[in-house]
């Protein structure tokens, strides 16, 4: 945890000893959890990389369960900085300076790298005159629209912007934490059904604000007030799901039911309707608050039995925690390599009658290849700038001794 305290710059080592709750044994839960979603991130763009329309109805289903990541993300993010700032005398300047410094560089950088390799790398994709190229890139840097990914750093620079807002909020409802969760529901909602159900506004000026609002915060607000609300009051929300663990796990899968009968109804083998698999979809809600739901849980009983961390899942936490970010990052660009040297269409030719044979494959192979690249990124320079983590010296040592877990993008 010190080198994380350090590298992130939220709080000091001895402020975090000086703190009457220790954020250790919380932080492998968030870790655990965070690495999960990351690897649905992954699992998700892979399934969609491959899917054909013989197999559009479950490549469907699983991309919208992992629609998850998102909403999931957004309460992590917020769970780890309530917690990392919690009795803490931290000004908003010198919160926005620390933490406006992780993300920023990152979001340019991959932006720009994205706007080169998605003409180098993708075929018939051929570079655009001088103008609309720098045209593209500016609407790219506001919209987050680089790649498919990184719109989610531009959602991260939003919490960060309205951050000390949320504290004052949470302080002054510390007693209250119901309301504050109830009125994100009532404003989560309200962006689903504007989006799922209502009819498009006309004209240009809503077409740009339609295109662009889901990446707001008002889209994620019942997750926020989750993550903030479930850090304010954290030992009485894990005792709470402790003790009431089977309920709330036949709730979940109650839930998720839900969401997948909705699915089927709505889609068939050969037909899967856009509006089946929105990540804004009413009937998609119970999925997500039950599916994280159910993660916390998971994440919860693995660290009361992590003991030491040296388990085969301590081990992979800790090693892929800090990792977590640059995968995120770069997994895109590996599926693009994978399918200009034509390893996507080869798991057609390996694997012509396994769907998910070649998902599988594809998705261990582009982990593979995003950690690959990621480790050789934090070996370089520019570690912190493209994986948001300070550079590691090369060296055999760095492989035989073990590292503690570190938090990630967002602790």
């Amino acid at each position: 945890m010190r080198n994380s305290t350090v590298e992130l710059g939220t709080v000091d080592v001895a402020a975090e000893r000086r703190t009457s709750q220790p954020p250790r044994v919380r932080a492998h839960t968030a870790d655990f959890v965070r690495v999960v979603l990351f690897t649905w991130v992954v699992v998700a763009h892979c399934v969609n990389g491959i899917s054909t329309p013989d197999a559009a109805q479950p490549a469907g289903l699983v991309g919208t369960l992992c629609h998850l990541t998102r909403y999931g993300f957004v309460a992590v993010t917020l769970f780890v900085l309530v917690l990392s700032t919690q009795n803490k005398n931290v000004t908003p300047i010198v919160f926005w300076r620390r933490r406006f410094g992780l993300v920023v560089g990152p979001y340019l950088a991959w932006t720009l790298i994205y706007s080169i390799t998605d003409h180098v790398v993708i075929g018939g994709n051929p570079f655009t005159g001088p103008r609309e190229y720098f045209g593209t890139l500016g609407a790219h840097l506001l919209t987050g629209d680089g790649k498919y990914q990184l719109y989610f750093l531009l959602i991260s620079m939003q919490i960060y912007l309205v951050f000390p807002a949320v504290g004052y909020v949470l302080r002054r409802n510390r007693n209250r934490p119901w309301r504050l969760v109830v009125a994100g529901f009532v404003v989560q909602t309200v962006m689903f059904v504007v989006y799922q159900y209502l009819p498009r506004p006309r004209g240009a000026v809503w077409d740009a604000v339609y295109e662009h609002a889901w990446k707001t915060l008002p889209m994620y607000a019942l997750f926020i007030a989750i993550g903030a609300v479930g850090a304010q009051h954290l030992d009485t929300v894990q005792r709470w799901l402790s003790d009431h663990a089977v309920a709330v796990v036949a709730a979940a899968v109650g839930a998720t039911a839900i969401s997948v009968t909705a699915y089927l109804l709505a889609t068939s083998p050969g037909e899967v309707p856009g509006s089946a698999t929105t990540p804004w979809n009413l009937t998609l809600l119970p999925w997500l608050v039950g599916g994280f739901a159910m993660l916390w849980l998971v994440a919860m009983a693995w660290n009361d039995r992590r003991g030491d961390g040296r388990g085969i899942v301590g081990r992979v936490v800790a090693y892929a925690t800090p990792r977590a970010f640059g995968v995120f990052a770069v997994h895109p660009l590996v599926i693009d390599i994978l399918g200009r040297i034509g390893f996507l269409d080869g798991l057609f030719s390996w694997f012509p009658h396994a769907g998910a044979t070649r998902a599988i494959v594809l998705v261990l192979t582009v982990l593979a290849g995003s950690l690959l690249m990621v480790d050789l990124l934090l070996r370089t320079s520019l570690s912190q700038i493209l994986v948001a983590r300070k550079r590691i010296p090369f060296g055999w040592r760095r492989f035989l001794v073990r590292r503690p877990a570190v938090g990630a993008l967002g602790r």
